[in-house]
């Protein structure tokens, strides 16, 4: 009798190569299930950060009914002075809770952080990883060029013929080289950037870091994800930086 017990407990244990066998198979549905739970979570990343900008799109355009149809300036005195849409830079820091925008937050701002971006360097911190259209909402440098000038005042609502084309916040990051910094400013396409008075192509700035497709919220309030059209492998201005392999680049503006 208890020779059967025994030969029924072997028969019912696991032998190493089935136990092998058991874990390999663990491991090649976990390799093959990670991706996509992965690509899960970041659409849940990506729906939180157009909430974000949805309600930054709102904030601007309340701004603007309180200051005569003027979007709020994204950097007004710039290089002086210590402004920007996001914030006041105060001691060498930037606070956002002094950013003109906040009275039309609800929660103080910090709704605009994008829960799919983590700087590891920066020196416009408080952005929340958005960048703005200075160019043609925030400022008047799509006219004025890259000058005193053309970064006091904004655009009005009655200067964008299409608002429902010209962009106004989006994913963003600067590629500095030893990691992505946060940035205020949304630049232009290349071709775009060098009608501009004076001016000349620079970094990309919007991060394309949602499945490699970017948020963008447009001046009528819409929030479309968008692919990259264009990008640089390089930096003139930072030697280690490679955008591109950063998911850094452009989308397509309006001509």
């Amino acid at each position: 009798m208890a020779r059967k017990v025994r030969q029924e407990a072997r028969a019912r244990a696991f032998t190493l190569i089935e136990l092998l066998v058991v874990i390999a198979i663990i491991a090649i549905l976990a390799a093959i299930l990670f991706p996509f739970f992965a690509r899960a979570q970041e659409r849940g990343h990506m729906s939180t950060c157009a909430s974000n900008l949805r309600q930054l799109c709102t904030a601007n355009r309340m701004y603007a009914a309180d200051w005569e149809g003027h979007f709020v300036p994204a950097a007004p005195g710039f290089p002086k002075d210590n402004n920007r849409w996001y914030g006041v830079r105060v001691n060498g820091i930037f606070v956002p809770k002094e950013g003109p925008l906040v009275p039309y937050l609800a929660d103080g701002g910090l709704l605009r952080d994008c829960p799919s971006f983590n700087p590891r360097v920066g020196f416009d911190k408080g952005t929340g990883g958005y960048v703005y259209n200075a160019i043609y909402v925030g400022g008047r440098i799509g006219r004025l060029g890259y000058t005193v000038e053309g970064f006091n005042g904004s655009a009005s609502e009655s200067d964008i013929p299409k608002p429902a084309l010209m962009p106004m916040f989006a994913d963003g990051a600067l590629d500095v080289g030893k990691g992505l910094a946060e940035t205020y400013l949304m630049t232009p396409p290349p071709a775009l950037a060098r009608s501009i008075p004076g001016g000349q192509a620079l970094d990309p700035t919007t991060h394309f870091r949602h499945n490699g497709r970017a948020n963008v919220g447009f001046v009528d309030g819409h929030v479309a994800s968008l692919p990259m059209q264009q990008s640089v492998d390089s930096s003139p201005v930072y030697p280690s930086a490679s955008p591109l392999s950063r998911n850094i680049g452009w989308f397509e503006w309006p001509k």
